[in-house]
């Protein structure tokens, strides 16, 4: 299976905006989502989702950009996509 962004959401990151020291994302669906952010680890699993992949290929995305290990995130990074899945902001292909 795999997942990518919804075409109905819109959002920026914080490297867009202000460049800050916590990776922050900003999202939401258009037109009448609620805004939802993203911060840290969850920005990272967002930002690793932007180009779609297995749940394998987004967890070694998300390790490789916080020179995190693999087996030690990939509980925490499935949850974190089931849950964007559940609001509608992630499609499952």
């Amino acid at each position: 299976m795999r997942y990518r962004i919804a075409d109905d959401v819109a959002w920026v990151s914080q490297e867009d905006l202000d460049g800050g020291d916590v990776p922050t994302a900003y999202l939401t669906r258009v037109p009448r989502g609620m805004p939802i952010l993203l911060e840290g680890s969850g920005c990272v699993v967002w930002l690793a989702l932007a180009d779609g992949g297995t749940l394998e290929e987004v967890t070694e995305s998300a390790a490789a950009m916080t020179g995190a290990n693999v087996e030690e995130i990939r509980d925490d990074v499935a949850d974190l996509v089931d849950q964007l899945v559940v609001i509608g902001v992630v499609r499952e292909e």
